[in-house]
Parts: C-alpha cells; sequence; structure tokens
C-alpha cells in the first residue's frame, strides 16, 4: 500500500514477529499483537510481516477492520477467507468445505440459507477446522489490520482460535489501537493476552530517526534537505514522534515550499497535530472539482467501494469518476483495494486517519442524505442486505416503513448467520424509526430474543414492553416464558416467578405444552434462589402436586421431569433418578431454550453416580457442536466436567472446565461462574494446583461472606475445602457451615451434591473437637443410606471411620471400599483403599495394608490425582513398603478419552476426522494415540486392529 512510515527503529518488533513466523513453520502456531497509537506504524509492520511470511511459503489471508463496517456480521472473516476460496478450484472448493468446516459456509456465501444449519458456537467451529484445513498443507498468516474495528463476530472466531493455534500451523498478526471507545474492548482483551499471543508496542521514534526520516522526505520530494538542528527538532517535538504524522507535515511543509530552517519553526508546530486535515484540505483545492464528491462518496460507502457505485452516489459519470479517483490516488488519498475487478476496480483511503478528515467534512444533513442514498444505491444493485443496514443505521430516523423492513431482513440474515449481536443492532435502529404500530410488537419481542442471547439484561426492557403490549394469545405467554428466563438469569427471581404465574394463569388447559414449560420454569425458582423461603414455601406445593403426575414424552414434559428430579436429588428422595432417567432417555435435537431445566436432570444422574448420564451429556455437548450455541454448549461442558469429575476421570473434567470457561469469559454468562468455577476449583485441588483453585474461586465473583441468595453453596464448599488444604481450618469450618446453611435454605439435604457435613467434620477433627466432628459425619452418613449412591455413601463411611476410636475404623472403611469397589467413582474408591490400607497397617496387618495402598496408588497415578499419589507413598514409607510399581497397561487402562479415540482409529477414521468426531484437535488426538500405544504395546494402527479383533474374540462366548 503506498504512503506508508518507513521501519525506524522496529528491530525489536521485526525479531517478534520473525521469530513468530519461525515456530508456526515449524508447525507451531503463534501470534503477534502490534497495539499503538494511530500512525506509530502498525501497517507498516503488518505489511512487512505479510512480505516475510509470502517470502518463507505462507498463504496470507488478509483483512482491515473499518469503523464504518464493524456492524457487519464475519466482515472480517469474509475478507480474510472468500480470497483464499476463490481462488480454488470448484472440485477443491467443495472439498473444503464438505466437512466440518463446512459449518463455516454459512457466513462465507452471499446467500442466506432457508434453513441456517447451526447456532453461533456451530459457525466458530466450522471456522476453525476452515482454518485448520487451509493450513494442512501449507502455513497460513491471518493478517488484521485495525483489529479495534473488527466486527463482534470476527472477534468471537479469534477469540475462540487463540488457544488453539499451538496445534496448527497458523500464524495470526493483529494491529490496534489501545483505549479505543468504539471497541468491544473485553473481547479484545482476551485476544490479546490470550497464550500463546505476544504484544509488541511500537513507541514514538527518537529525535535522531525522525531527523532522519524528515530529510528523506524532503530528498524525494525535491525539495532542499533540511540541516538545521532546531528545525528538526521541533519537527519531532510537534508530532510527538509519529512516524505518519511526521511523513504528513514533511509533505506539506514541501508542497507548500516552507524552508526547513529555524525562522519557519512556528509554521511546523501550526500544522504538527493537524498535518493530515491540513494535507488533504490542500490537496482538494489544487484537484480536479469532481475529486472532492468522489472522495466523499467513498468516505461515505466505505473500504473497498466500487467505483460504479462511488461514481453514481458523486453524481459523476465513470470516466469522470475513474479520472478524480486517479488523482486522488497520486495526491495519495485513495489507493485500490487487492483484490480489485479491473473494469470496475474497488477504492479505499490509503489509511483511516485520511477516511476521518474527507468525512468529518461532511455536514450532518449531507451525512444523512448520503447514506441514505447509499442504501439505496446498493438495493437497487441487489448488494447484500447487511450492506443495505450499514447505511441505514447511520440515518436519521424519519417513520420511513421501507427503513424498518430492510433493517428487519438484515437481522433475519444476521441471525441465520449465527450473529445475534448485529441482529439486535439493526432492530434497535429499526426500534427508533419508529415502526408501524402494527410491527412494534413483533419487533420488540424479535429483539429482544435476540438480546438474550447477548445481553440478558439489556433483553429485559425490549421483552417488558412487548409483554405488555401483547394482549391474551399464545405469543404473550411465549413472551413471558422468555422475559422470566432473563430476569431469573439476573436474579431477579420474584419478577420472573410473577411473570410465568400469570402467563400459567392464561394457558389454555389444552396447551399441555405450554404448561409443561411454565410449570417447569416456576419450579426451577427455589433451585436457583435458595435464599428465599417465601419463594419456596409458595411453589413446594406445586412440586408435591405435580411429582405425582407423568408428563408425556414433548420437550416440555421432560423439561418438567427435570426440574421435579432436580428437587428431588437436592432433598436426597432416591426417586429422581427413575425420573431423570425418564426425561433425558434419548432426547431428541433440536431448539434448547430449556436447557437450563435439562440441567437438572443432568444433576440428579450424576449424584446418583448413574454412568448413562455420560451418553446424555455427550449427545448435548454434540449437538452444541454441530447446530447450537455458545450458551448450549457451555452448560453441557459444566455438567459433563462434573460427571468426569465425580467419576475421578480429573484429565477429561479439566478439558471440558477449561473450554466452558474460555466460553464464559467471552460471552455474557456469568450464571454459569457459580457451577462451573466450583467444578473446576475442585478438579485442581484433586491435581494439587492450590494456586490455581484458589485462582478460579476468585473469578466466579463470589464476595467473601458469600451472601446466601443464589447458587453460592457450590462456591463456599469448595471454598472450604480448599481453605481446609491451606492450613486456614478456622475460616475453612465457617465456609463449610455456610455452604450448608445456603444448600438447607434451598432444601438441601443431598451429601452426594454438596458433602457440607463431612467437610465440616474434618474442620472440626483439626481443631480438636473430635465429639462434634463425629456427630457432624454421622449425620451425613445417614442421609447418604437414604440417597444410597455409591460415592456419597462411601465417601460418608470414609469419613466417619477415619474419625473413629477404637477398632471401628476398620470395619467402616472396608464397608467404603466395598460399596466403591464396582462403581463409576473411581477416585473416590482410591482413597477408602488407601485410608483402609492405612488403618490396617497401623493395626499391624502388613501384607493386606500392601495389596491395598498399592492398588489404591495404581488407580491414582492413572488419574494423575497427585496429592493422593503423594498421601499413599508416604504412608507406605511410614510403613517401611516399598511401592508394588508396574505399568498400568491393557484396555482397562486407557482414560475415557483415549478409549474414544481407540475406537475411532480401529474403525478407521484418520487423526483429522477422529479430532473432528470428538471436537478437539489433531494433536490432542495424537497425544491421546501415542498414549494408547504405549498402554498397549503397539506401534501401529495394523497391531491396533488385530488387538481389537483378539479382543473381540475373547468376549465371544464358546
Amino acid at each position: 500500500m503506498p504512503h506508508r512510515a518507513g521501519l525506524y527503529e522496529r528491530s525489536g518488533e521485526l525479531r517478534a514477529l520473525r521469530t513468530a513466523i519461525d515456530a508456526t513453520r515449524g508447525g507451531h502456531g503463534e501470534a503477534v499483537m502490534i497495539e499503538g497509537a494511530p500512525g506509530i506504524g502498525k501497517t507498516s509492520l503488518l505489511s512487512e510481516a505479510r512480505r516475510i511470511a509470502a517470502s518463507t511459503g505462507f498463504q496470507v489471508a488478509s483483512a482491515r477492520g473499518a469503523e464504518f463496517e464493524s456492524d457487519f456480521p464475519f466482515g472480517v472473516v469474509r475478507q480474510l477467507f472468500e480470497p483464499l476460496l476463490a481462488r480454488m478450484t470448484m472440485e477443491e472448493r467443495h472439498r473444503t468445505l464438505s466437512g466440518t468446516a463446512g459449518q463455516a459456509a454459512i457466513v462465507l456465501k452471499r446467500v442466506v440459507p432457508e434453513r441456517p444449519p447451526g447456532g453461533d458456537f456451530a459457525v466458530l467451529h466450522g471456522l476453525y477446522w476452515l482454518t485448520a484445513d487451509l493450513c494442512d498443507e501449507q502455513p497460513l498468516m491471518i493478517a488484521v489490520d485495525d483489529l479495534h474495528w473488527a466486527d463482534s463476530d470476527s472477534l468471537k472466531f479469534l477469540n475462540y482460535l487463540m488457544p488453539r493455534l499451538e496445534d496448527i500451523s497458523t500464524c495470526v498478526v493483529g494491529t490496534l489501537r489501545p483505549f479505543e471507545v468504539h471497541s468491544p474492548s473485553h473481547m479484545l482483551d482476551q485476544i490479546v493476552t490470550a497464550s500463546p499471543s505476544v504484544r509488541v508496542s511500537p513507541t514514538r521514534l527518537s529525535a535522531e530517526a525522525s531527523a532522519s526520516l524528515v530529510i528523506s522526505e524532503f530528498a524525494k520530494s525535491g525539495s532542499p534537505e533540511p540541516e538545521d538542528d532546531d528545525f528538526l527538532s521541533a519537527c519531532w517535538s510537534a508530532t510527538g514522534g509519529n512516524p505518519l504524522l511526521l511523513k504528513e507535515l514533511t509533505e506539506a511543509l514541501a508542497a507548500e515550499h516552507v524552508e526547513p530552517t529555524a525562522a519557519h519553526i512556528p509554521q511546523v508546530y501550526a500544522l504538527g497535530p493537524r498535518a493530515i486535515a491540513r494535507r488533504v484540505a490542500m490537496w482538494m483545492r489544487r484537484l480536479p472539482q469532481s475529486c472532492g464528491p468522489l472522495a466523499c462518496a467513498i468516505a461515505v460507502l466505505g473500504d473497498g467501494a466500487e467505483l460504479s457505485h462511488a461514481a453514481e452516489l458523486a453524481g459523476l459519470d465513470r470516466d469522470e469518476a475513474l479520472q478524480a479517483a486517479k488523482s486522488l490516488e497520486h495526491a495519495e488519498i485513495l489507493h485500490t483495494t487487492v483484490p480489485s475487478d479491473v473494469m470496475n476496480p474497488r477504492w479505499g483511503f490509503v489509511h483511516s486517519l485520511v477516511r476521518a478528515a474527507v468525512y468529518e467534512e461532511i455536514s450532518p444533513a449531507d451525512c444523512h442524505r448520503a447514506h441514505q442514498a447509499a442504501a439505496h444505491l446498493l438495493q437497487d444493485s441487489h448488494a447484500e442486505i447487511e450492506s443495505v443496514a450499514l447505511h441505514l443505521l447511520r440515518t436519521v430516523p424519519s417513520r420511513d416503513a421501507e427503513t424498518v423492513a430492510l433493517l428487519w431482513s438484515a437481522a433475519r440474515s444476521a441471525l441465520a448467520r449465527g450473529s445475534p449481536e448485529t441482529a439486535a443492532k439493526y432492530l434497535r435502529r429499526a426500534l427508533a424509526e419508529p415502526p408501524p404500530t402494527g410491527d412494534r410488537l413483533d419487533l420488540l419481542f424479535a429483539l429482544g430474543s435476540a438480546m438474550r442471547r447477548v445481553d440478558c439484561a439489556a433483553a429485559v426492557p425490549y421483552l417488558t414492553e412487548a409483554h405488555e403490549l401483547a394482549g391474551p394469545s399464545r405469543q404473550r405467554v411465549e413472551i413471558a416464558l422468555a422475559l422470566g428466563d432473563a430476569l431469573l438469569a439476573l436474579r431477579r427471581a420474584e419478577e420472573a416467578l410473577a411473570i410465568w404465574q400469570q402467563a400459567l394463569a392464561d394457558t389454555a388447559p389444552q396447551d399441555t405444552e405450554l404448561l409443561y414449560q411454565l410449570n417447569a420454569c416456576i419450579l426451577s425458582i427455589p433451585l436457583y434462589e435458595p435464599g428465599r423461603p417465601d419463594l419456596r414455601r409458595n411453589i413446594l406445593g406445586r412440586v408435591a402436586a405435580l411429582r405425582s403426575r407423568k408428563p408425556g414424552g414433548s420437550m416440555g414434559g421432560r423439561y418438567l421431569d427435570c426440574v421435579i428430579a432436580g428437587h428431588d436429588a437436592v432433598i436426597g428422595d432416591p426417586r429422581a433418578v427413575v425420573r431423570a432417567q425418564r426425561a433425558l432417555h434419548d432426547v431428541p435435537t433440536g431448539p434448547s431454550d430449556g436447557q437450563m431445566s435439562l440441567s437438572f436432570g443432568w444433576l440428579a444422574l450424576i449424584s446418583a453416580d448413574r454412568r448413562e448420564v455420560l451418553g446424555s451429556l455427550d449427545a448435548a455437548v454434540e449437538q452444541a457442536h454441530r447446530q447450537g450455541s455458545v450458551n448450549d454448549l457451555t452448560g453441557a461442558l459444566v455438567y459433563r466436567a462434573m460427571a468426569w469429575l465425580y467419576q475421578g476421570n480429573l484429565d477429561e473434567a479439566a478439558a471440558d472446565a477449561s473450554d466452558a470457561r474460555h466460553a464464559v469469559d467471552a460471552s455474557s454468562l456469568d450464571l454459569r461462574r457459580l457451577v462451573l468455577g466450583p467444578v473446576q476449583a475442585e478438579v485442581q485441588i484433586e491435581q494439587g494446583a492450590l494456586s490455581r483453585a484458589q485462582a478460579t474461586l476468585e473469578w466466579t465473583g463470589v464476595p467473601d461472606p458469600a451472601p446466601l441468595t443464589g447458587l453460592m453453596y457450590y462456591v463456599l464448599y469448595s471454598r472450604s475445602h480448599l481453605l481446609r488444604l491451606q492450613g486456614r481450618t478456622a475460616e475453612a469450618l465457617n465456609a463449610a457451615l455456610a455452604a450448608g446453611a445456603s444448600f438447607s435454605a434451598a432444601g438441601g439435604d443431598n451429601p452426594a451434591i454438596v458433602p457440607w457435613r463431612s467437610e465440616a467434620a474434618l474442620c472440626l477433627h483439626l481443631l480438636g473437637r473430635d465429639e462434634e466432628a463425629r456427630a457432624m459425619a454421622d449425620a451425613e452418613l445417614r442421609l447418604a443410606r437414604y440417597w444410597s449412591a455409591p460415592r456419597a455413601l462411601g465417601r460418608a463411611l470414609r469419613i466417619v471411620g477415619t474419625l473413629s476410636e477404637g477398632d471401628a475404623d476398620v470395619g467402616l472403611l472396608r464397608q467404603a471400599v466395598t460399596r466403591l469397589k464396582g462403581s463409576a467413582a473411581r477416585l473416590e474408591y482410591a482413597k477408602a483403599l488407601a485410608d483402609y490400607g492405612a488403618a490396617l497397617r497401623r493395626h499391624g496387618v502388613r501384607g493386606q495394608a500392601r495389596t491395598l495402598l498399592s492398588d489404591a496408588l495404581d488407580v491414582a497415578e492413572a488419574r494423575n490425582a497427585a496429592p493422593l499419589v503423594q498421601q499413599i507413598l508416604d504412608e507406605l514409607h511410614v510403613a517401611g513398603m516399598r511401592p508394588r510399581r508396574h505399568a498400568v497397561t491393557g484396555l482397562q487402562s486407557l482414560t475415557p478419552s483415549e478409549q474414544r479415540v481407540y475406537d475411532l482409529a480401529v474403525a478407521g477414521h484418520t487423526n483429522r476426522e477422529i479430532a473432528q468426531r470428538l471436537f478437539v484437535t489433531a494433536k490432542t488426538v495424537e497425544v491421546h494415540l501415542s498414549s494408547v500405544y504405549r498402554k498397549l504395546g503397539v506401534t501401529s494402527r495394523r497391531q491396533l486392529g488385530r488387538l481389537s479383533e483378539q479382543a473381540h474374540a475373547a468376549d465371544e462366548p464358546e
């Protein structure tokens, strides 16, 4: 691109770029973010990065964020990938988009499908695999200028891509301004700070470099070179050492024939901060009269404007416009964009600051008329509806029904492409027009529904107005469902309850599906807001009345069954299990607005140690990957991480929790923190990462002391567990008792969900209050026997056993081992084995103790439970025993993730196909497959196949 400052004093930045490019060429993706003030040289560094990458064999995908186009869904993504796909043959393009990457086609094709294939997450996942496929044979550089003006959807993609870069040969280089007020700063912060991103911040030039640049620019213009040190110092001071401003200042001085001497220093200071605007204004006075209207037209249309469109908007014929464009190019105001149609070239400004200088000279009234005319021009030329909407966003409301219709159409297109945030912007502008009276209700509902996927707080006013406008109808009930859900997410439970109860009264008796959904919503309130006993008393009678009924197999009936199962699980009623099994059996795929209700069914089965819950959760995760939203995926991952944790599969739990946390950080799903944070913290505690667990609990945002309202009992329990291990026993006891108070406020008694009594008992024991400790532990044991799930009962027996006096400990610990032996709770089983072995060692039964401790060590090591491993080794050392060490091998030694990879590899799938099926990276598959080879003692897929055949033959009856 012309008109760029030289790369003075940028050796450190160039070194960082070359390091990232070299690492990517070696198969380890990197990212470099170039942050600095406008004109500091970011674009020049980006151009140099592209040149270096291209010269070393990279494909280069380039894009530029534009302030005007920041409301175009996936605008930067399309700039990046559409040219790469366009250069492919039809056969190559079809092959590239035929797999998982095909989920990205919805944002890359110009035609919006009638049946959108997926939600926002499905699109992000498809774009990741498109990136992975593109760099499979040739490394790829993604270069994005002005990231601060990129659309929010493209930023979401880059944020999704960043933690996965290390597994693919893709290097991301972006430029951004710090503190840009119009940018989605939260998303940008995540991109800039996420590993493996490296941030470089070019600084202003030194006085010496500034002098060199000024002398060079004067020489290029044919003017006398400056020799006066004071003049050169003034140039540096007036521009703050900004390379672009230095160049613009020099050009303006040379064009006005200002001699570079000390006598003209006042002109330097007068021009310095306004150098760009002054130069543009100066050229406009000198250029042909047609240049002004054309420059304004392109400023309105935005970078990449077609010459034919710009000419029509400026009121010029094509030849006149082309000549004006070439004159502006000669003046270094415009340049042709790449790629550009030879017959109808596209034009843009050489720098965003140059465009700003032109655009800001247009009066507000002329600006409104120009954008209105541009919208109609693009509509008449059958441009994409989003391009039309971009201009309508910048017009003044004027009660135009056509504007409302166009914006509404653009919003539907944005939703179909998985961009609810952009759709909401279009709908808000349509609402401000305002719409015809008959359309206002539907528009408000559409806007509120779109905003629910982005920001519940912002959705509530629109849904409230829609609810008030709607007369008695099914639509009013549907609005009430959405409004109540948003209110509950904001912990405004009483308002949600009032809305839903009124809707329940207004629903026709024959509309059983809506009745099921409304009852499910109403019954869920005490589970989310346990600190409100008044709400709980009002609802418990309804739970009892509905518990005796058997809802139908519709989704509404399943939601209701799951919520009732959740109530039963919380109080420890074993009937919860059968109800949850019925509700979650073969749940059909489709819209998942009721996933929050399904989560109560998952909780019931998880706390009952039912293995089949993983099948339901796997299906929910897969559905969310293929056709769901980030919200859907996060919910399924949170509860699958909980299931893995309770089974003791720490690596799987850590992976799911990490993915869910990244999604929460990239969205407004703060309610998820109250469950996800404690689950992730418990995994980290079991792995021995106490400092990380503390940071995770702080991430939940729950203060200390915590309020009793909301789902605080999970956080409080994990806080107690961590404090005890940190040696802060009195604080740990207080936190455990607070967890109990919070859980009891929800009617909670089930230790399988919150084992606060045993945690408090351990704290009391450490404080020397053993009688109180045993009473607390005995109370939990009674409750665990009633619920009868192995993990909770085994834990309760183990804690009571460790706190017992005399010989009672051995019998209780033996019961714990027996109860857990065949269960899914393998880590709790290892803890019971370890404590039982230690008790036998203390009683002198050394042989059996060694066997138990060795078995416990095998289980703990296989699950990377470092603290438990160390505890067992210490016990063996005290006993003077050497651990029976042997490598755990065979099919039974595979972790769940390794087993899945093994099954798919045996079935003949490639690593990439396995990765796409399991929604992981190809490198993750390689790591799992290497572990499978090691554990099974094989070196090839062919040997895996033979081993599988032998295993099947051994299983067949004789």
